[in-house]
């Protein structure tokens, strides 16, 4: 992802903006990208609109809607009005270095083989899952159970990694309040 927004930064380079017309914050705008085409320099223009007030801005590219990265149009048009920091609208969670993602346990082919305790885990709960599920998936009630048991078994997980966090922060609380009295003794 680095390496496609990275590219957008470069091309950036070969566009100009010009201003087709004003309305209030929104700024209509041409940004003509300079593209080589079989050894012929073509200026491609595309439609932008910026709103001035939230920093909103939408590309007749529409690269960002389809693909989550910002175009090099919309990266002139922030250069252009002095918007150094991208807005929070455009960083997409799922682009964030710190994004928990459920389907990292799930191995796949191009995967080097792992073997650390959690997908160690993970693949056993699977397989325990799927055993249970399979013994019981063709009776309406029994899957409806199954279902029951497993969002009371979610619920007390949950409260039991709450109460733990809670101890750890008391444990920690108390180490410091020790720690300071020893210190003034």
């Amino acid at each position: 992802m680095f390496r496609n927004v990275q590219i957008e930064f470069v091309k950036k380079a070969n566009c100009r903006v010009s201003v087709v017309a004003e309305e209030g914050p929104v700024v209509c705008m041409k940004v003509e990208e300079e593209k080589l085409v079989n050894d012929t320099i073509l200026c491609v223009p595309y439609d932008v609109h910026f709103d001035r007030s939230t920093q909103e801005v939408r590309c007749e590219c529409n690269l960002f809607e389809s693909s989550g990265v910002l175009c090099c149009h919309y990266l002139e048009v922030f250069h252009s009005y002095k918007v150094y920091k991208v807005p929070n609208r455009y960083v997409l969670p799922r682009w964030r270095k710190n994004i928990k993602r459920k389907h990292t346990y799930v191995k796949s082919s191009h995967d080097v083989s792992r073997s650390d305790e959690s997908h160690v885990a993970f693949k056993g709960l699977c397989s325990h899952f799927y055993n249970i599920a399979q013994d019981f998936v063709n009776d309406d009630e029994e899957t409806a159970l199954l279902h029951a048991a497993l969002e009371e078994t979610r619920a007390k997980l949950t409260a039991h990694r709450a109460k733990k966090r809670s101890e750890s922060v008391a444990d920690s609380h108390n180490n410091i309040s020790s720690q300071s009295s020893n210190l003034s003794v």
